[in-house]
């Protein structure tokens, strides 16, 4: 969302529902669940003031690349999660830390545009095959 798309486009990346795991009621097409999307973002925008022009309620008279710049300093782009991180353990335990490297370079920067090897590999959606095991998603600030 730190991008402020126009339309939901550019977010249907993160959206479970094309596999079949979808984040919205049961029985709800995709073309609902796009919808309902649709209808979010552009109050979102709304509310923050881009693609108005009234006066910004909340966001004040900032510009839009202002807004992003502001979210991109509070809202990681790259997170832990564990099914990504379990394997780079099980390769450190048979002596290979190059994932382990991997990972940690990731995460001392995870709020920085990375490069798009990066970005495909660790800024994606949970593989289905991990959808009904518990404490594969996230790391909470608990772990």
């Amino acid at each position: 969302l730190s991008h402020i798309p126009a339309d939901i486009g550019p977010l249907k990346k993160s959206f479970y529902g094309t596999l079949g795991h979808s984040q919205t009621e049961p029985g709800t097409t995709i073309a609902a669940s796009d919808s309902r999307w649709s209808e979010w973002l552009n109050k979102w925008r709304s509310r923050i003031g881009v693609g108005n022009t009234d006066q910004e309620p909340f966001a004040g008279h900032r510009s839009q690349k202002d807004i992003s710049t502001r979210m991109k300093l509070v809202n990681p782009k790259y997170t832990l999660r564990e099914w990504l991180v379990v394997p780079a353990y099980q390769q450190a335990a048979a002596g290979d830390y190059s994932l382990v490297r991997e990972i940690q370079a990731v995460m001392t920067q995870p709020y920085a545009e990375q490069s798009k090897d990066i970005e495909q590999k660790y800024y994606r959606l949970k593989p289905p095959a991990y959808f009904h095991l518990g404490g594969v998603s996230h790391y909470s600030c608990s772990s």
